[in-house]
């Protein structure tokens, strides 16, 4: 059975009053891609199918006898793969290939909207259909593919409290210099408290 768009979404984005008012049946679910702000950005008829994957990962490292110990794991990205349709006019059809080419390319972020759960921070990563006589020449389906991207916000720790906290700067490349006779001489003096017998090249314990 194919799954709807909402009928009354404001703007094509789910909102409060419409999941309440799918809830009781009074209107279709929320169904779809969304930008994050809240507009819808694939024009379709029907949601066919949507998957859902969620996979982690478990580190291990081996023990005494071929035993092995978990020590740690991983929620990797999720993706998700929904499955629209548009038919009975060349201008449908044509209007859910032209939404889905203007944003497979980008790197923008959406939200997979379903009645029962949203899908936040996706990026499109593929997309595909096919036509065929079984389905009728008039009907098109495109299987879309996403993933979660995560994000993180990188910390700036100039002007800090601490000394240790403050970020790093590359002042450039750094020309040495002629130490002066306090520095030359404190030198000299390390280099013989050290059993040394010489200075550094090109100072002069004297100078």
């Amino acid at each position: 059975m194919a799954l709807r768009p909402s009928i009354f979404g404001f703007g094509g984005g789910p909102n409060l009053l419409t999941r309440d008012l799918a809830t009781f049946g009074i209107i279709a679910p929320e169904w779809g891609i969304f930008a994050q702000s809240g507009k819808s950005v694939v024009t379709f008829d029907n949601v066919i199918n949507v998957e859902y994957k969620q996979e982690y990962t478990v580190s291990d490292y081996p023990l005494e006898k071929g035993a092995f110990e978990s020590y740690d794991k991983v929620q990797m990205p999720f993706d998700v793969r929904i499955r629209f349709s548009s038919g009975g006019s060349f201008n449908n059809r044509q209007a859910l290939i032209k939404s889905l080419q203007a944003i497979v390319g980008n790197l923008k972020l959406y939200d997979v909207v379903t009645p029962e759960a949203t899908y936040t921070s996706v990026n499109i990563v593929h997309q595909d259909y096919s036509r065929n006589a079984q389905n009728g020449v008039g009907l098109i389906m495109i299987d879309v593919w996403l993933v979660e991207v995560r994000v993180n916000a990188d910390t700036e720790l100039s002007n800090t409290a601490k000394p240790d906290g403050a970020k790093t700067v590359n002042g450039g490349q750094v020309q040495p210099q002629q130490p002066t006779p306090e520095q030359a001489t404190l030198v000299s003096n390390a280099i013989a408290a050290a059993g040394g017998t010489s200075a550094p090249t090109g100072i002069s314990p004297n100078a």
